[in-house]
């Protein structure tokens, strides 16, 4: 069973993000959540909100007579519009709505009582019928998009450009910055990738792996990654994240990423922001991690396994732990992977300032490098990424984390791990006499030429000890 939760980066990414990003920049879209329940109106409306033309829309849309009679939707609608406009990102997830809205209990289980997404259905219908009357001569739409529950605001129409020569020809100038030009390319081409690979999940996802055999490499390895009783999580790239600290020269830890603090201030950040509003609370993952779910969710078929597919902005540390986790993504878009870092000889690091993926080998052993950099010779390149199996935190459940220098370097990785005749000249080296592998990691260089993968090969390898 494949359960995706609030997986935006797949199907609903790619309808709601990817192909009216660019045609509307007028939408100003808010995925942020608040950590107080509804009770904080208690307490009165906040002096920003008072002032805020999107809070007044919103309080004229349940007033209206097509939600005056409805009281859990005007709660719903009022709770996510708070939550979003004063910029707290912890509680626009069904889980929060659940409970603080239609005062489920603590832990209820979503998956089991889907009200929160049947009010929803009710909640866009009512405010489409309201744009549609009463509120048709509004020049800002609100909207729940489908896939998830934060509010967007949409200008009807987007404004005439009546300034001087002077302001048209600096906005113009915006798109011609090397570092703002080159993340637009980067997101256009996330746009692509991501929609071919909700295509390709759902092609197959009606034509899974055939079974590997009881004695295979993978059997041997990835029946410790799914379990009867607990589930296996795929946590994805946030890439978005990733081109906000690349544009800004700034790395971002894991503790003030889970903090949600405010994105960095630089004014790279500040021209994409003009060119692509609210770019920073924007969802973007990889090609990689796309297919790295698609590879866990088939193989999660074959053994009985329970697949829980997460953006990494999503998760929480009790989330973590207890159950089995797959991190896929390079040090600036896959924080998690901190968690894990005392644990790992091979470490991937970057250089923002060389603009580099660097893969330190902590402790070298005769014959290896202390670092490796991905090598470009015209259309060829080198790449490295590795793969380590090892045990989750507090050693409930295990893990496997995939990083790289490159998406593509990641996602051969991936292949490697998957793939019955690359993995098994692997595992039969490091087989210890019992069905189950041991702990390890490995590296993995991949030689591609115009981008296209011709040959990967394990360089080097370590055991884990418990």
């Amino acid at each position: 069973m494949v359960i995706v939760k609030r997986a935006t980066f797949l199907i609903s990414f790619a309808s709601n993000y990817s192909t009216k990003s660019f045609r509307q920049k007028d939408v100003i879209t808010v995925n942020s959540r608040s950590k107080n329940s509804l009770d904080t109106g208690a307490c009165g409306v906040e002096p920003d909100l008072e002032t805020d033309s999107r809070w007044a829309l919103m309080q004229r849309i349940i007033n209206s007579p097509h939600f005056v009679k409805s009281g859990r939707l005007q709660d719903f609608l009022l709770y996510v519009c708070r939550c979003a406009l004063e910029n707290r990102i912890d509680e626009i997830s069904e889980q929060r709505i659940g409970e603080r809205v239609f005062e489920r209990g603590a832990g209820y289980n979503p998956n089991e009582d889907n009200i929160v997404r049947s009010q929803a259905r009710l909640l866009r219908q009512k405010l489409d019928a309201y744009f549609a009357s009463d509120g048709e001569q509004e020049p800002v739409v609100l909207r729940i998009p489908k896939g998830g529950y934060a509010p967007e605001f949409v200008e009807r129409h987007a404004p005439a450009l009546d300034g001087p020569a002077e302001s048209v020809s600096t906005a113009n100038s915006q798109w011609r910055t090397p570092v703002v030009r080159g993340l637009l390319a980067a997101v256009a081409a996330l746009v692509v990738v991501v929609i071919v690979l909700a295509w390709s999940l759902g092609r197959q996802k009606d034509s899974p792996l055939p079974p590997s055999p009881s004695s295979s490499a993978v059997r041997a390895l990835w029946s410790q990654l799914f379990s009867a009783n607990l589930s296996t999580t795929v946590i994805v790239p946030d890439h978005t994240f990733a081109m906000v600290q690349e544009a800004s020269n700034q790395h971002v830890d894991l503790a003030t990423y889970l903090r949600r603090s405010p994105r960095p201030e630089h004014e790279n950040l500040r021209q994409l922001e003009k060119i692509l509003p609210a770019f920073s609370i924007r969802r973007y993952t990889t090609f990689d991690g796309v297919s790295t779910a698609v590879r866990v969710s088939q193989l999660a078929e074959q053994f009985g396994g329970k697949v829980v597919v997460r953006y990494a902005r999503d998760m929480t540390l009790r989330e973590l732990s207890p159950g089995h986790v797959v991190l896929v993504g390079r040090p600036l878009s896959n924080l998690w992977n901190e968690m894990f870092e005392n644990k790992l000889n091979f470490h991937f690091y970057s250089d923002l300032q060389r603009n580099l993926i660097i893969c330190q080998n902590r402790s070298p052993q005769p014959g290896e490098q202390a670092e490796y950099l991905p090598v470009d010779e015209g259309a060829k390149r080198t790449v490295y990424a590795s793969v380590a199996f090892l045990p989750n935190l507090n050693n409930a459940g295990n893990a496997m984390i995939i990083a790289g220098n490159s998406s593509g370097s990641q996602e051969m990785a991936a292949e490697f791990a998957t793939n019955e005749k690359l993995l098994k000249g692997f595992t039969d080296k490091i087989h210890q006499g019992t069905e189950r592998l041991p702990y390890f990691e490995l590296l993995v260089r991949t030689t591609t030429l115009a981008g296209v993968a011709q040959e990967s090969e394990v360089i080097s390898h370590r055991i884990i000890k418990q």
